[in-house]
């Protein structure tokens, strides 16, 4: 995960990267948001990856647990 954020903000200018950004947004929100457009285009694209339903089981769901695709020294809230 560090190297893939690290590529985005080093090579492409994000000031984030996919990963650090989806634990901010958390895991389980990004999950619940495939579904739904899933539900409503039946679009196979927004089926959940196996490894984000993998960290939400592993209660990696982002900054807010201080971990999801990163580990973070505290959670948030």
């Amino acid at each position: 995960p560090a190297t893939v954020d690290r590529i985005f903000r080093d090579c492409f200018g994000h000031p984030t990267g996919p990963l650090a950004t989806a634990d901010l947004i958390g895991l389980d929100t990004i999950v619940d948001t495939l579904n739904v457009l899933h539900e409503h285009t039946s679009d196979p694209r927004f089926h959940p990856s196996p490894l984000l339903l993998k960290l939400i089981a592993q209660g990696r769901t982002g900054r807010k647990r201080a971990a999801g695709f990163h580990d973070y020294p505290t959670a948030m809230g």
